[in-house]
């Protein structure tokens, strides 16, 4: 019998859906190897790999093509070491930590991207090293020459413009005006007592607008940020929420 192979994950470095992904399998102790492309380029290598049109996509035997953040955690979870899951063992709590993470993923997350994509294309000397991390060298090449055009793909795949913009920061706020309600009772995590698929979702998906040093690629200093992404992230950073994500990464983002 053949041995498994290493599962691969293939992954846009900057995605904070991806950087969710990563830090499951991080934290599950799960040997893997990562498969890096720009967005847009991704969508080759997802279908590649057996998925659709988004990353990240795990590909493994045992369980073989996952293409949803979500599941990649539950695929982790049933892999990890004692102490180390994010599913909480009581039916009641993982039901409201998984219910908590599946709007994170369909609010947050969408919402969190387009602003940030909003703020940044027109600054790729800020994120050329978050964008280009580990992905081929053509690829790096392509963004040097082709980010305006790259760019220009990515707003018109997310949609972005006046309007969705203002959506985006509206439905952002408003979540993390929850998450500030959810620990006003002093709380460490979001549920329960313990680290859950619940905080790694909103730390993961909050991190474009709180900026963390551990996060899974190196991102612009809050300073270099352009002035109102600065003013939006030095805010967040100082809400209860923003503060959580801190913390989460400092204290569980191994």
């Amino acid at each position: 019998m053949s041995a498994e192979r290493r599962p691969v994950l293939v992954t846009i470095p900057i995605s904070h859906y991806c950087e969710k992904a990563r830090w499951a399998l991080d934290r599950a102790g799960i040997d893997y190897e990562e498969r890096r492309h720009l967005p847009a380029l991704h969508r080759v290598a997802v279908r590649r790999a057996g998925g659709r049109l988004t990353a990240p996509v795990l590909v493994c035997d045992e369980a073989g093509v996952l293409d949803e953040s979500a599941d990649i955690v539950c695929y982790a979870d049933e892999r990890a070491p004692a102490g180390r899951g994010t599913i909480p063992e009581d039916p009641t709590l993982a039901a409201e930590a998984r219910a908590l993470a599946d709007d994170y993923d369909e609010r947050l997350g969408p919402a969190t991207r387009l602003w940030v994509y909003h703020q940044m294309i027109p600054h790729p000397e800020l994120v050329t090293a978050s964008m280009t991390a580990g992905v081929p060298g053509w690829q790096r090449r392509t963004f040097k020459v082709g980010h305006r055009a790259l760019g220009a793909v990515i707003s018109r795949v997310l949609r972005i413009d006046d309007d969705t913009v203002v959506d985006a920061e509206r439905e952002f706020r408003a979540i993390f005006a929850d998450v500030d309600d959810r620990l006003a009772d002093g709380r460490r995590y979001l549920v329960g007592d313990a680290f859950s698929i619940a905080d790694l979702t909103f730390a993961a998906l909050a991190a474009p607008l709180v900026a963390p040093p551990e996060y899974g690629v190196r991102l612009p200093a809050v300073d270099e940020l352009p002035p109102r992404m600065r003013t939006v992230v030095r805010e967040h950073r100082d809400t209860p929420a923003g503060e959580h994500a801190l913390r989460m990464f400092a204290t569980e983002r191994r």
